[in-house]
């Protein structure tokens, strides 16, 4: 466990909120204050997957906000999370767009589509039904850009 897979997984899920636990721990929700304030004094532990990071303590969390929003109709929200870089993983389509904003369409308007890709010198647009893509690779390419689906 590390934080930037917890997040992930949250997201993933739809919630607003993510929370490491105790060094392994990950937990997700809506509601950061449910369980009282936070004491960041406490939240100290070294989180297994990566010991550059702190994953909470005992029955302590470290809280992050996902970015996730309620979708609200007839809005498309996305964010750009990433420039100059691109996915390795295999996208689940690949279309032709003109703009970021028809691309952010398909990716709404296509089952399940979480991130997507547009390449700003062809306009190669590919759709992800996955955050976890992002922790599978990234890689440094001039002229891509990766943005997620609120």
């Amino acid at each position: 466990m590390e934080n930037n897979r917890c997040f992930l997984y949250c997201k993933e899920l739809g919630y607003m909120h993510s929370g490491t636990q105790n060094t392994e721990e990950c937990w997700c929700g809506d509601d950061p204050y449910q369980y009282g304030p936070d004491d960041v004094t406490c939240c100290n532990n070294q989180c297994i997957g990566d010991s550059e990071q702190k994953c909470g303590g005992g029955w302590r969390l470290s809280v992050y906000d996902t970015g996730y929003l309620p979708f609200k109709k007839g809005k498309i929200q996305y964010k750009l999370v990433s420039d100059n870089t691109i996915l390795t993983s295999p996208a689940n389509q690949v279309l032709q767009s003109t703009s970021k904003i028809e691309c952010a369409l398909y990716c709404e308007i296509s089952d399940n589509c979480k991130v997507f890709v547009i390449s700003t010198e062809t306009g190669q647009c590919s759709l992800y039904n996955s955050y976890t893509v992002m922790c599978e690779g990234v890689q440094y390419e001039q002229g891509f850009q990766v943005y997620m689906m609120r």
